[in-house]
């Protein structure tokens, strides 16, 4: 996972959590907010998404580290 896209979970996980701070929603919906935002957080920390995994897809290039 590169470095931006790493940022731009970061900068997501904030911009939820304060959605919810300010009450914008609630039940169900707040809920789901949190979770997605758990696993954003999770994955922006780690370095590691299991989506990305499961489809084989990848926004780091291994090649940039033999330079």
């Amino acid at each position: 996972m590169s470095n931006f896209d790493r940022l731009v979970r970061f900068i997501v996980v904030i911009l939820l959590i304060s959605i919810l701070y300010v009450g914008e929603f609630n039940g169900p919906i707040a809920f789901i907010i949190i979770v997605v935002s758990a696993m954003f957080l999770f994955a922006s920390v780690t370095a590691f998404c299991p989506f990305y995994k499961s489809t084989n897809m990848y926004t780091y290039d291994d090649s940039e580290d033999y330079l």
